[in-house]
């Protein structure tokens, strides 16, 4: 192929590559849609030289953590250099799919570029290509193994098979569910193989080798665990985790499980249809399975391995539709649609010049609608602020003061924030001084020895009071910094002030309460240290109001509040509260209810705090309210 059959694929995948990199997640993750669910973990580890989660992918991990490096010297961020790789993989699989395109289709080289172009801005594709993600490289392991048969369907080579081998077997040493290319380069190439093992055996010792040897790669993973890397997943420095993680039974028992009525398999059906029509419109995969049976009838061997292709992975998905993220496996089964597309149209083309125009329009136009339609989602997902919040939110909390007893132990259940809090210690360390551990941690240890252990106040609902009790027996809950909870011993007594002493009628009283403003955040931060002085029986709810004056008029004169529930952000009710038990809580109010700035118009003057509760007629109940002056920012 000279440039003038490649300057169209080029321009396409220019163009693709013009549209990832305006898209390209250049932040540490922070959505925790199924999409990105490893994103997080990956972009830590790829800059990390670390290990990430079953399987394992160590030829992923070596090669896009060398490209990650080599990003970063080129003076990228982290999560950039993360996402570029996969740029980098996408950009390759679509130009060794568009010189697949042309081998299959002759020389309509424009048909495969727009072909090309339409592929590449489908959701998954697209996502694919400019998030930290496995499944690009394995989508050019797939269009380069697909290439290697269409071309020994041509022309058997047996240097060539060899070179195919090691390519599958990296493919199956990278994700066991593309073991599936086995059967679709064998129907390509078959009798070949058999008669070339016939009259040269040793050929099917250097093909067994060639599919075996990529299986070294695992060597990585016990390696960086004995060398003491950051970031390794599971136990892979001794057989059994090694063994675990290379067969993915940490999970698989679990998630490979058929149906059991009709009722179920009528959901998979549903459930794969509405991925497929997810990523390309019903026509297209109509005209798909039509263009390959096509050509099976031109060229049944070539036309069965690329249906085998587009039916094998739909199947294993409705068979077993939560043992994988069916948009990611459904890509290799898409691309071989995508050949049915261009191959049908060419046929109908080949001879009415107005046809093949029409159909290099309907491409356009589909990649055109493709790419407007899946950009917000996108644009949504690899910006969404989720993780830089949880950066922020641990930042109070990092770099103690010299001559701090420990350093304070953050527990985040693993997931998207936990990600984000190891992306702010271990790569960017914006979070130097903390230690993070994640739900498998021996937590009753950790309060034995560091006294207290922190988790942000939103995973409530994750690991609940009664979560903890039951791993660590009787815990009493405080607010370290806003947003995050101090789980720690019961205490009678803890050191606060008796600076305002104040009453609320209810048997509680504030023995402290401190105001701080941050004008240009916009916000009033008051900090209060709550004590029962007898029982508590009922569960009492807080209001804090930040006025213009008090008592208030008008609801005008209510800037901002930040009423809760329940004390320290609801974890800790107050009927579970010990006699002399001090309780540090801490609210946040941000002026003119915007969350931006304190109105001037508003003139906020006072923060107002009680407790109260609902009657049995439904009415509120106040108790006194202690009214504090705002002091100057």
């Amino acid at each position: 192929m000279g440039l003038r059959t490649w300057a169209p694929g080029l321009l396409a995948v220019g163009l693709l590559a013009l549209i990832y990199a305006g898209t390209l997640q250049r932040d540490v993750n922070g959505s925790a849609h199924d999409y990105l669910l490893d994103t997080g973990e990956i972009q830590v580890a790829l800059n990390l030289w670390g290990t990430i989660h079953y399987t394992g992918y160590p030829h992923y991990t070596i090669l896009s953590a060398l490209l990650t490096g080599l990003g970063r010297g080129l003076g990228m961020g982290p999560a950039t250099a993360a996402s570029f790789t996969s740029l980098i993989w996408s950009g390759l699989t679509l130009l060794v799919f568009y010189r697949l395109l042309g081998r299959v289709l002759g020389d309509d080289y424009p048909l495969a570029a727009f072909t090309v172009l339409a592929v590449g801005l489908a959701e998954t594709f697209w996502l694919h290509s400019i998030m930290a993600e496995v499944y690009s490289f394995s989508l050019l392991l797939v269009s380069v193994a697909l290439l290697l048969g269409v071309q020994l369907h041509e022309q058997w080579q047996p240097g060539k098979w060899v070179w195919l081998m090691g390519v599958v077997g990296t493919a199956v040493a990278h994700h066991r569910i593309l073991l599936f290319l086995l059967p679709v380069v064998l129907l390509m190439v078959w009798p070949q193989p058999w008669s070339q093992f016939r009259r040269r055996p040793a050929v099917l010792a250097y093909s067994l080798l060639a599919f075996l040897a990529p299986f070294a790669a695992y060597l990585y993973l016990p390696l960086r665990a004995w060398q003491g890397a950051q970031w390794v997943y599971g136990q892979p420095g001794n057989w059994a985790g090694l063994w675990q993680q290379f067969t993915g039974s940490e999970v698989t028992g679990a998630l490979l499980r058929l149906s059991e009525n009709a009722a179920g398999w009528l959901d998979n059906g549903r459930f794969l249809s509405g991925h497929l029509t997810q990523q390309f419109p019903g026509v297209f995969l109509l005209a798909g399975l039509v263009g390959l049976v096509w050509l099976v009838a031109h060229n049944w061997r070539l036309g069965l391995a690329f249906l085998a292709g587009t039916l094998i992975l739909p199947l294993f998905i409705f068979l077993f539709p939560k043992a994988v993220w069916a948009p990611a496996v459904l890509m290799p089964a898409l691309l071989c649609l995508a050949v049915g597309v261009a191959y049908g149209l060419r046929t109908v083309g080949g001879k009415r010049p107005f046809v093949r125009y029409a159909g290099w329009l309907g491409l356009a136009a589909l990649a055109l609608y493709l790419g407007i339609s899946n950009r917000p989602f996108v644009t949504a997902l690899t910006t969404d602020p989720a993780g830089r919040e949880m950066i922020t939110r641990l930042q109070g909390l990092a770099h103690p003061e010299q001559g701090a007893d420990a350093p304070p132990t953050i527990a985040l259940p693993w997931g998207s924030g936990f990600f984000a809090a190891a992306y702010g210690l271990y790569v960017s360390h914006e979070l130097s001084g903390l230690v993070l551990v994640d739900h498998r941690a021996d937590f009753a240890a950790i309060l034995d020895d560091a006294g207290v252990i922190l988790t942000p106040a939103l995973y409530r609902d994750y690991w609940p009071p009664d979560w903890w009790a039951a791993r660590v027996g009787e815990v009493s809950y405080s607010t370290a910094v806003p947003e995050i909870i101090a789980i720690h011993r019961p205490g009678l007594v803890e050191e606060s002030p008796l600076d305002v002493d104040f009453a609320l009628g209810n048997g509680i009283r504030i023995r402290s309460a401190q105001l701080a403003t941050e004008a240009l955040a916009g916000r009033v931060t008051l900090t209060v240290d709550w004590e029962a002085q007898q029982p508590i029986s009922r569960d009492y709810s807080v209001a804090v109001h930040l006025l213009t004056q008090f008592p208030p008029q008008s609801p005008d004169d209510v800037v901002a509040q930040a009423d809760a529930a329940h004390p320290v952000h609801g974890w800790f009710p107050t009927s579970r509260w010990a006699v002399g038990e001090v309780i540090r809580d801490v609210y946040v109010m941000a002026g003119a209810g915007e969350g931006t700035a304190v109105s001037p118009t508003a003139a906020p003057t006072t923060v107002a705090i009680t407790m109260y509760h609902v009657d049995e007629s439904g009415q509120f109940v106040n108790g006194e309210w202690l009214v504090l002056p705002l002091p100057a920012p």
